[in-house]
């Protein structure tokens, strides 16, 4: 068996930290990994959005009037007219989520749907609103169901 020679060990010894480094540094991070599964596109008008479902660590992006969260699907949905104010939506405990809008906006009436692409199939939501400080709110279930939601001008 042929002996290694000090010279070549060193050089190995020497290399090693550099594959690990490689992996580590530099403009790319594989320190870290997730396992998710599922995925869609989501559409309506002129708007349309693909992702992957069970991806929370995906973060937030936004731009303009358009903000999208990582994380699962929700069945409710919002549809945002050229003269309404912007429409919020955030999933809370137990199954719900809150659509809210600012207080300062008067004149709009909350609407919900369980098909879009019906335009006539739209009617008031039978919730009521609920003002806070800033805004005026409705909290809807989450679950078991698909709605979208718009403000129209009353």
């Amino acid at each position: 068996m042929k002996a290694i020679s000090k010279s070549t060990l060193l050089y190995l010894l020497l290399c090693l930290p550099m594959l690990g480094h490689a992996q580590s540094s530099g403009r790319f991070d594989l320190s870290w990994s997730t396992i998710d599964g599922g995925g869609g596109t989501s559409s309506g008008g002129q708007f349309a959005i693909t992702g992957t479902t069970g991806q929370p660590d995906a973060g937030t992006l936004s731009g303009g009037n358009f903000k999208v969260e990582g994380g699962f699907w929700s069945a409710v949905t919002v549809q945002q007219l050229p003269d309404a104010p912007i429409l919020k939506i955030k999933l809370i405990n137990g199954g719900m989520a809150v659509l809210s809008w600012p207080l300062s906006v008067t004149g709009f009436s909350l609407q919900e749907t369980a098909t879009v692409s019906q335009p006539n199939s739209w009617s008031g939501t039978p919730q009521g609103i609920v003002d806070t400080a800033t805004e005026h709110t409705v909290t809807v279930p989450a679950t078991a169901l698909v709605k979208c939601y718009r403000l129209k001008n009353s």
